[in-house]
């Protein structure tokens, strides 16, 4: 490598880690629990903010982005750090949260044993004897 493309690739670098951004928000919808008030949930919506803002590692945003630049993180790992928190931090408070995984439907019903309907099943399909 030649000698003045050193000091180029260094200040690359440096610009590079300055354009890390902290999140200023959540970037999932939370709605309020069944037995809360919107004021409750505001209330509550500002506590975790600040606490997830805090696991990200800063007080404030731009505390946080002059931190986030020497710990690795990339702006999409401490948005994902800070939705975490956010939500487990509303969880905790009691209200709705998504949630991700298949759906799961119950099973069909199984009639009572001494269900008897008014007509006979249908005749099976295929071959007859």
């Amino acid at each position: 490598m030649k000698r003045r493309s050193l000091p180029l690739l260094v200040a690359a670098a440096l610009a590079m880690g300055g354009c890390t951004s902290m999140p200023t928000g959540p970037s999932v919808m939370v709605l309020p629990g069944s037995h809360k008030t919107y004021e409750q949930f505001r209330g509550d919506d500002l506590n975790c903010r600040h606490l997830a803002l805090d696991r990200v590692s800063g007080a404030s945003p731009s505390q946080a982005s002059g931190n986030a630049s020497g710990t690795g993180y990339s702006g999409y790992d401490a948005q994902q750090e800070y939705d975490a928190a956010y939500l487990q931090c509303m969880y905790a408070a009691g209200h709705r949260v998504p949630a991700y995984g298949p759906m799961l439907a119950a099973p069909p019903a199984r009639p009572p044993a001494n269900y008897r309907p008014d007509f006979p099943p249908p005749a099976p399909q295929g071959r007859t004897p």
